[in-house]
């Protein structure tokens, strides 16, 4: 039975004890505050707030921030939460800001304020910030022009992630002593394929639904004459055009609009390229209007398990290709893994399944 080793550390990354189990329960989810559970059949030291790792052969597989602590005769359970947790903090802001800093920048901005500002016990040791795209977003204000109001970040992030596919990752270094998050647009160079209902995933499930605000089918009509129309359509692996034949997504997300040709000299476009570009912005970011859950042996060496924010291109047994980003990780009775896709939760109990079992 595979062993793993139980690392933990103050929080200015100081070693205070160590122990070892065979069973874990880890739950990391971008859309949720999940906890994760682990128990050691021995009585090691931790407190709340530690940082914990757990390594697999020497390999850090996972780590977090311990939430509680709880001993018995003989053993101690650690309850532990992904690094998403510092963002679960309220800011006040003006919303007026995002018409002129970047939604990247402005987060970057905060997460500097607050764990590598003044406060020194408020700071996360080797903490270190980045971004690597700038996105104006249109930031859906429910305050008066020039007032400031509440931003909670955890709420933010995920905004970002479902309309704009931007994300923010964590790498601990336990050795060098670091905590850097990276904020940038998913990047779309490295994408893995997996093929769903072979011996190696025989189950899994996908439920398609519709974020508020964006839409799977487009109607356009001509400005200049509204007899004429075209109709775009978003697909299961991304790609927008006026086939409705294929690969369609369901349920269907509706609505109509206006275009008219461009006549811009040395720019011009007909009625259907304008049609198109507006098309492409205003689907670019439904790609991962779903949920998609695939279990699987924990020991299989055929499924490719990346970090959060790794782009799949999932095939089904019908051909179906669903390009999707990997935003939940969690252990199932200790020998599968369940990895979820997509920017949708449900209540898997409640919905209809498209399941395949072998």
């Amino acid at each position: 039975m595979t062993r793993y080793r139980v690392e933990v550390y103050d929080p200015d990354f100081n070693f205070i004890s160590f122990g070892s189990i065979s069973t874990k329960d880890i739950k990391i989810d971008y859309l949720i505050e999940e906890n994760s559970i682990i128990e050691i059949p021995d009585v090691i030291t931790a407190h709340i707030n530690d940082f914990l790792a757990l390594k697999q052969n020497g390999k850090l597989y996972m780590y977090g921030i311990i939430s509680n602590v709880e001993y018995s005769t003989g053993r101690t359970s650690i309850t532990f939460i992904h690094f998403m947790k510092y963002l679960n903090v309220d800011i006040l802001e003006d919303a007026e800001i995002f018409k002129t800093v970047s939604a990247e920048e402005w987060l970057y901005n905060r997460l500097n304020d607050l764990y590598d500002g003044s406060d020194t016990v408020q700071n996360i040791h080797g903490f270190s910030c980045e971004y690597n795209s700038t996105t104006m977003i249109d930031y859906e204000s429910t305050a008066e022009p020039g007032t400031m109001e509440t931003i909670n970040l955890f709420t933010f992030v995920q905004m970002l992630l479902q309309r704009y596919e931007i994300m923010v990752t964590w790498r601990v270094d336990f050795s060098a002593k670091t905590v850097k998050a990276t904020i940038s647009v998913i990047d779309t160079s490295s994408i893995w394929t997996l093929k769903l209902g072979i011996a190696d995933t025989p189950e899994y499930s996908i439920d398609i639904h519709s974020i508020e605000g964006t839409y799977n089918k487009i109607k356009y009509f001509n400005e200049e004459d509204l007899t004429d129309t075209v109709t775009y359509y978003l697909h299961t692996d991304g790609s927008i055009d006026s086939d409705d034949s294929v690969n369609r997504l369901v349920p269907v997300t509706y609505t109509e609009k206006t275009a008219a040709p461009d006549t811009t000299e040395g720019e011009e476009k007909t009625f259907e390229e304008v049609a198109l570009l507006d098309a492409q912005a205003s689907m670019l970011n439904t790609d991962f209007n779903h949920e998609i859950i695939v279990t699987f042996n924990a020991d299989s060496k055929l499924v490719p398990v990346g970090e959060l924010g790794q782009l799949y291109k999932l095939i089904t047994p019908e051909g179906v290709a669903y390009n999707t980003v990997l935003t939940g990780y969690m252990t199932v009775n200790i020998s599968y893994l369940q990895l979820t896709f997509g920017l949708v939760r449900t209540d898997l109990t409640t919905i209809l399944k498209m399941q395949r079992r072998r």
